[in-house]
């Protein structure tokens, strides 16, 4: 009997997570949006027999798992139905609008433990940062001093971008929530285990490439959300910073790097992980991607994060192989995670200048 998956949201879920479990033998049996023309569109492109504009209809459908690949503002209450209708549950990240619902959430993860209940980083399942992990644990770095993330894309720097959601801050948009969660969650993860503590915000500045932009049909809205999250942080007595945004005018940057007493780890956007001892040079530690993850995916860390992911929940559902599933996000770290974007926001309030390129 085949593993039976169902997804709310047409966006992230097209372009990458329906394929990237139809890959590894899932049989996608709905899809759910907002628009009922790009809805039947997205279930005509993957074959999916059944596809609505209520979510809810999703809930009575045979299949063991739900994907809740929508807006932030709405991961909450779909999370939570999911749950109480007896299936698992894989929720985009960030895992809600704020701490509050997110508790509510791991309560109810808590009420129904028969069930997994993640959040999807998928990062973490990438061979670079699983091997930087075990490194890490091996002590190889000597004591933590220094954590830089950099991350950067073009995809708001231009001002014909139509305003969605994402540019609002009330429906969870913004930069800090959908790249920098990633980061957080990473950098958390990995030093994991340490006894560093966790990472504790020390000071943040939030920016937007434009105070407004023009939603389809020739409406304009405010842009509330973020585009630019700059972040000062602490493990323990390693010093770390974070600059995320979307106002690149070069190609895309995606570097995560620790360094310590001993040596140095770095993690790129090829997924490629570097390693240098003391006094050394960096030199590749070579983390190859599977062989069954397609060509298509491997260009970006996250597409191929996917199909492992996707893989790892297979093997838990068909053969109860909950040690693939270690690496996995739930939504306990979801919230852990969330706590931290609460206050960076918090401390960045008052900092929040858009500023418009000339």
């Amino acid at each position: 009997m085949s593993v039976k998956v169902a997804f709310i949201g047409t966006s992230w879920a097209s372009r990458v997570q329906i394929p990237a479990f139809q890959t590894v033998g899932f049989e996608v049996v709905g899809v759910a949006g907002t628009d009922s023309a790009n809805t039947a569109r997205v279930a005509k492109k993957h074959d999916v027999a059944f596809h609505t504009t209520d979510w809810r209809d999703l809930l009575d459908l045979p299949c063991q798992l739900l994907v809740v690949s929508s807006p932030p503002a709405y991961h909450k209450e779909q999370s939570i139905a999911t749950l109480t209708a007896g299936k698992h549950l894989l929720c985009e990240k960030p895992l809600a609008l704020h701490q509050g619902e997110a508790q509510e959430m791991v309560a109810a993860a808590a009420a129904n433990p028969e069930q997994l209940s993640l959040v999807d980083h998928e990062l973490r399942f990438t061979p670079a940062r699983l091997k930087a992990k075990e490194l890490l644990a091996k002590g190889v770095l000597g004591d933590i001093l220094i954590i830089t993330a950099r991350v950067a894309t073009n995809f708001r720097i231009d001002p014909t971008v139509p305003w969605s959601w994402w540019s609002d801050a009330s429906q969870g948009g913004g930069i800090l929530a959908a790249l920098g969660s990633h980061v957080v969650d990473g950098v958390r993860w990995l030093l994991s285990g340490l006894g560093l503590g966790d990472l504790k915000v020390c000071g943040s500045v939030l920016g937007r490439t434009y105070d407004e932009r023009e939603a389809p049909g020739g409406t304009v809205f405010p842009v509330t959300a973020d585009d630019i999250a700059s972040v000062t942080f602490r493990c323990g007595r390693a010093v770390g910073t974070m600059l995320v945004h979307g106002a690149s005018l070069d190609d895309p940057i995606d570097l995560l790097t620790i360094r310590g007493t001993e040596g140095t780890l770095v993690i790129d956007r090829s997924l490629k992980l570097y390693y240098g001892k003391r006094d050394g040079v960096l030199k590749e530690y070579l983390t190859p991607l599977p062989t069954f993850v397609p060509n298509r995916f491997r260009a970006s860390g996250f597409a191929a994060g996917t199909v492992l992911l996707a893989k790892a929940i297979k093997g838990y559902l068909e053969d109860g192989n909950a040690a693939a599933l270690t690496p996995a996000a739930s939504l306990a770290d979801g919230l852990a995670v969330q706590i931290i974007l609460d206050e960076i926001r918090r401390q960045a309030a008052d900092d929040v200048t858009p500023q418009t390129p000339r």
